[in-house]
């Protein structure tokens, strides 16, 4: 019997900690957190228009880490196969097998574990609490509406608008260019960074992924 490929093979307890089914599931558990990073923000006494400003830059940081994430941390080539196995154990094993819903979303521990590590240079910069958990929320804010895009975008196929346009340029990343288009949610950093590719401008999904959709056989909307 071949040995697993992906630790979330050889593992698959882990999933309960480190991936969610649906974005609702995975709200519940940082609902904790959402709040605690709210109510200390305003505790803080924050003017409100830096509260605002907070807020904003948080959200613009995580469009940076959502690309960095995906790029840096699930697509390298790295020198031990630990490595790989574990860095990608939820990601690269989603590439290979699309229909498996345990692993749209990540889990709660993941969050948890990253939260302090993304929401840190905030602080190193100004050294106010209030400022950092406002930045914090920001971050938080924009997170969970980039794990509800990429689970609506494994729902069902759409031909027009924003989910339609960012369908095919998350699934041509799946299905053609695994070295491209790593926003999941937008293409700022692949244009800046130079991993943009136009053509999926002229990609469609295939009929073999368009079968792992969550909704029944596939329906278009």
């Amino acid at each position: 019997m071949a040995k697993p490929t992906f630790t979330v093979q050889q593992y698959p307890w882990l999933i309960k900690y480190f991936a969610s089914r649906n974005p609702i599931h995975l709200l519940v558990m940082v609902l904790p957190l959402l709040v605690y990073l709210l109510k200390t923000s305003v505790a803080g006494a924050l003017p409100l228009q830096t509260w605002f400003l907070m807020l904003g830059l948080g959200v613009f940081w995580w469009t940076f880490l959502e690309y960095a994430i995906h790029r840096w941390a699930y697509h390298s080539k790295y020198p031990f196969k630990w490595m790989h196995a574990l860095m990608g154990s939820f990601h690269l094993y989603h590439h290979m097998d699309m229909s498996d819903r345990r692993v749209y979303n990540a889990g709660f521990l993941m969050v948890y574990f990253i939260a302090p590590v993304v929401m840190a240079p905030m602080w190193f910069v100004t050294g106010s609490f209030a400022m950092t958990t406002a930045f914090g929320l920001g971050i938080l804010g924009a997170y969970y509406a980039y794990e509800w895009v990429h689970y609506l975008l494994h729902y069902k196929i759409y031909d027009r608008g924003y989910l339609g346009w960012i369908q095919r340029y998350h699934f041509y990343h799946h299905e053609r260019r695994p070295d491209k288009n790593f926003g999941n949610s937008n293409a700022l950093w692949d244009l800046l960074l130079g991993t943009h590719d136009p053509a999926h401008r002229e990609f469609r999904v295939s009929a073999k992924a368009e079968t792992t959709m969550i909704s029944k056989h596939g329906a278009r909307v």
